[in-house]
């Protein structure tokens, strides 16, 4: 791959205009209507699935062990002993005012 973003640029455009597709250049039919290839997209969307898997068990992580050691799981604030709650005032604060 080139190293500057231009020259992608250019290859990208040359490949699109030339009905490639732009990823990885194999020739698409005319009726085809996606940008890129079959076998492409099969592959972003794996990629996607499994980036968004990674993504969402390192949070529940973080979650829990924030939960358990009586931090709050959105900021990491202390929250004290007697606080009720699981999340502190001001991420709560914030929710109400995302919520009305």
């Amino acid at each position: 791959m080139p190293a500057k973003i231009s020259e992608r640029q250019i290859q990208y455009q040359q490949k699109r205009k030339a009905g490639n597709c732009p990823r990885c250049g194999v020739k698409k039919k005319k009726s085809y209507t996606f940008i890129y290839c079959e076998d492409c997209r099969a592959y972003f969307r794996g990629y996607n699935k499994a980036k968004s898997e990674e993504i969402n068990n390192n949070r529940k992580i973080i979650y829990n062990l924030r939960k358990e050691s009586r931090q709050c799981p959105r900021c990491g604030i202390k929250l004290g002993r007697t606080y009720k709650k699981i999340i502190c005032p001001q991420c709560l604060e914030k929710q109400y005012q995302y919520i009305h």
